[in-house]
């Protein structure tokens, strides 16, 4: 018998269905068990938008548009007047360090600091905003 281009040999003309014709399928089965399978690959393909958020992260962009956008939020929590005298610090365990000029814009700050953090918590939910702590610019 051929197939194709290759000449069967009479002995295995009965397996071209793809098994020994003695095999049924339950042992098919077991032999095909036994056979190790691929493993997945530990090295996955990682997604463009992981990436560029991992670098983003890496540089420090994020840190520098999170800083601008606070600034610019503080200064519409409090007006432009109040801000200018003022200098954001950093947010630490959900409490924003501001440091204020002199001891009048301190007081005027601790006056207006319930209006301005919740002017902040919504402009900015992402912050987790739960304090302003003002101290006195060194």
């Amino acid at each position: 018998m051929v197939v194709g281009t290759f000449h069967v040999p009479p002995a295995l003309e009965n397996c071209l269905d793809g098994k020994p014709p003695h095999m049924d399928d339950s042992e098919e089965q077991m032999w095909l068990s036994q056979i190790p399978q691929a493993r997945s690959s530990r090295l996955r393909a990682k997604t463009i938008s992981s990436i560029v958020d991992r670098v983003i992260v890496e540089k420090g962009y994020a840190a520098q548009q999170s800083s601008e956008l606070l600034q610019e939020q503080w200064r519409i929590a409090v007006g432009d007047e109040l801000a200018s005298l003022t200098r954001v610090g950093k947010i630490q365990r959900g409490i924003l360090q501001v440091y204020a000029l002199n001891t009048i814009v301190l007081s005027e700050l601790e006056y207006s600091k319930g209006d301005a953090l919740r002017h902040l918590k919504s402009a900015l939910p992402d912050f987790k905003l739960k304090d302003i702590r003002i101290r006195l610019s060194s």
